[in-house]
């Protein structure tokens, strides 16, 4: 799996984000011509080299050249909507900009639909965001990881007078999306409401440097100059398998692959019980891993279901406001937490009455676990009239060594 990591040791904003991306190697070129299919006017877009303490590190700038208006959310969805750029990337860029509106929403205790954004509307913060998202895509960055960020303090003056720091939208985002943070001596503005966004929204988990063979560094610097490299450094390569068991506790050999998970939790005890299906189909399809419901015994003795949601850490908030929104309950746990896999690769294997899809898990010739496709041995067997299990001994049979 291709992932990145962003090493945001200075802090982090849409332009260092975006800029680091493109030192990675991007064809200026072709980023550009994906750039212009944005319906959005009034902006140069530039890019230089530049110093940050000795450490030469990419710049972008974006000029605006035309008196940009204050947007709020549906008209940047429609904008990013509009534009002949692919679904993933569409996507991704709505979600950032929710993010933001949801943080600006409770600041200014509005609804998110009635929040203009000012600064985050412009056309600059709408290129870096949607920006960032198309270079992803180009690097073929299939999962994001971040650092922990360093907070500045002090004040700082926005549109809508002076402000603390950091900034309230950006301190809302890190709350929000639970990105570990620390402060540091810099009164200055180190992450701002826009880098906070694209980090919350995309990366899979705030952790140091996993495991990975990198194969390509990149600088991306701020426009400030602060007492250390104002800049974000990112890292694309392979991500790796973290590990082995322990000698002697071996029991499943070969390398082991990990990723960051999300367990959400409810306690439910008071709902009617034919609403579980819909909400099970309505989980799953908003992005679950899986979903599953445990009997349990509340106080007083109370029969209840305990929900449990498996999720990539950005699905989390999604699929948690479903469950307040679908289920009775008045709030739920979030933990975080590891999943650990065998590698695998999907196949197909040819029976005497069809193809069937398998999933190998493991190393050969010692295959750990096989698991034929069901629906695929389902239809050849009421097709063929043969009985399911022997459609299974049959691909079992064939790749079993």
């Amino acid at each position: 799996m291709r992932g990145l990591y962003l090493e945001c040791t200075a802090g982090a904003a849409g332009d260092m984000i975006l800029a680091a991306l493109h030192d990675c190697g991007l064809e200026m070129k072709e980023f550009k011509k994906q750039l212009q299919l944005l319906p959005v006017k009034g902006y140069v877009f530039a890019s230089e080299r530049t110093n940050k303490k000795s450490l030469s590190a990419l710049q972008i700038k974006i000029h605006v050249t035309e008196k940009q208006p204050a947007r709020n959310l549906p008209e940047i969805t429609a904008i990013i909507k509009g534009a002949a750029l692919s679904t993933a990337v569409k996507e991704k860029s709505i979600a950032v900009f929710q993010t933001l509106a949801r943080a600006e929403a409770k600041i200014h205790g509005i609804s998110a639909d009635k929040v203009h954004f000012h600064e985050v509307g412009a056309v600059d913060a709408i290129v870096d965001i949607v920006g960032s998202v198309i270079a992803l895509e180009m690097l073929g960055v299939e999962q994001i990881f971040s650092s922990p960020l360093p907070l500045g303090k002090g004040w700082i003056k926005a549109s809508h007078g002076w402000i603390p720091l950091p900034a309230p939208a950006a301190a809302e985002i890190i709350r929000e999306r639970g990105i570990p943070c620390y402060g540091i001596s810099l009164e200055e503005e180190t992450v701002t409401p826009t880098g906070a966004a694209l980090l919350g929204t995309l990366s899979s988990g705030f952790i140091p440097l996993p495991p990975m063979i990198i194969e390509k560094i990149g600088y991306g610097a701020g426009t400030k100059d602060f007492d250390r490299p104002n800049v974000v450094r990112a890292f694309v390569g392979k991500l790796t398998a973290a590990g082995q068991f322990p000698a002697g506790e071996n029991l499943l050999p070969g390398k082991l692959l990990t990723e960051p998970l999300e367990i959400i939790e409810a306690n439910v005890d008071d709902l009617n019980p034919e609403i579980y299906d819909y909400v099970l189909k309505k989980l799953l399809s908003a992005g679950a891993l899986d979903v599953y419901f445990t009997p349990i015994q509340m106080k007083k003795n109370r029969p209840a279901v305990k929900i449990t949601i498996l999720a990539s850490p950005q699905k989390s908030y999604q699929l948690g406001r479903i469950l307040l929104q679908e289920t009775t309950t008045l709030g739920f746990r979030r933990h975080s937490a590891e999943k650990i896999m065998l590698p695998r690769e999907q196949s197909v294997v040819e029976t005497p009455w069809g193809p069937v899809r398998v999933v190998v898990a493991g190393q050969p010739p010692d295959y750990h676990n096989i698991a034929p496709e069901y629906d695929d041995c389902s239809q050849i067997a009421g097709k063929h009239n043969v009985p399911l299990k022997k459609v299974y001994q049959h691909v079992w049979k064939t790749l079993k060594p």
